[in-house]
C-alpha cells in the first residue's frame, strides 16, 4: 500500500517541487495552498493518476483555518506530515531595523504558525509517523560565525526549538513512534531562495526535493529527532 503525506504550503517553489518528487516515488500527497491561490499547477501534478493526488487549504498564520483545514481532510490519516510554508521576511534581516509588524509576521509565519497547526495535527498522524519541517542550516546556534540574517536565522533556530520539544514531549509520555526532522534543502533557486548579494551558490530545484525526499524515506518511522540537510548530512544545533 503506498505512503501518503500531507504538504503544508504546496503551491509553489520546494513546496510544489516535494509533491512532485514525492508523487513521482509512488506516494499518495495531499498538498495544501493558502485560501484565494492557484493551485492549477498543484493540481497538475496529479494528472497521470489524479486518485493519488488532492488538495486542501490553509494558511499557517490563521488560527480560524484549522479546524476547516480538519473538516478538509476529514478522517484521512498521514505517514508523513511535511510543514513547508515559510517566508524569508524583510529583505534587511536587522533586528535593529525591523518594525514589530516585520519580526511579528516572520515568527507567526516561520515558527509559531506550523508548530501550532503541527499539535494539532498530531491526531491525523499515523501511530509511527513522521513530521518534517523545513529547516535551514540558518537556524544552527553552532555554526553561526558569521552573523546576518538575524530574524530569518531566528525563526528557523526557534522552529528546530519547538520541533525538538515537540518531540521530546511525546516521548516523555510514552509516545515512543513519533519522528522529528528539522530538513535544510539547500539554498534553491526559487523565488523565495533567490536574493540579491547571496553568497552561498544556488542550486536548481530537482536535486534539493530528490534529497529531501529521500532523507525523509530513510529515516521514515525511526523514532528519532534529526537536523539533517538534503545529503542527510548532520547539522549542529
Amino acid at each position: 500500500m503506498s505512503k501518503s503525506i500531507l504538504i503544508i504550503g504546496a503551491e509553489r517553489g520546494l513546496g510544489l517541487g516535494l509533491t512532485a518528487e514525492f508523487f513521482e516515488r509512488g506516494w499518495h500527497v495531499t498538498g495544501t495552498a493558502r485560501p484565494g491561490i492557484d493551485t492549477r499547477e498543484l493540481v497538475a501534478v496529479g494528472s497521470g493518476n489524479p486518485a493519488r493526488l488532492s488538495t486542501a487549504t490553509i494558511d499557517v498564520t490563521d488560527r480560524d483555518g484549522i479546524d476547516l483545514l480538519l473538516a478538509e481532510l476529514g478522517e484521512r490519516r498521514f505517514d508523513v506530515i511535511y510543514f513547508n510554508a515559510g517566508i524569508f521576511g524583510p529583505l534587511h534581516q536587522s533586528v535593529t531595523e525591523a518594525t514589530d509588524a516585520e519580526f511579528a509576521e516572520i515568527m507567526l509565519t516561520n515558527t509559531f504558525g506550523p508548530m501550532r497547526l503541527a499539535h494539532r495535527l498530531l491526531e491525523r498522524l499515523a501511530s509511527d509517523g513522521t513530521y518534517a519541517f523545513m529547516s535551514s542550516h540558518r537556524g544552527s546556534t553552532a555554526i553561526n560565525l558569521e552573523g546576518g540574517l538575524e530574524l530569518y536565522r531566528a525563526s528557523k533556530a526557534a522552529l528546530n526549538m519547538l520541533a525538538r520539544g515537540l518531540w521530546a514531549t511525546n516521548r516523555a509520555r510514552g509516545t515512543n513512534g513519533l519522528t522529528v526532522l528539522s530538513i535544510h534543502p539547500g539554498w534553491v533557486r526559487t523565488a523565495m531562495g533567490t536574493l540579491d548579494g547571496t553568497v552561498e551558490p544556488e542550486m536548481e530545484l530537482q536535486p534539493s526535493v530528490h534529497g529531501v525526499a529521500a532523507v525523509v524515506e530513510r529515516h521514515l518511522g525511526s523514532g528519532e529527532n534529526l537536523y539533517r540537510d538534503w545529503q542527510d548530512a548532520p547539522l549542529q544545533w
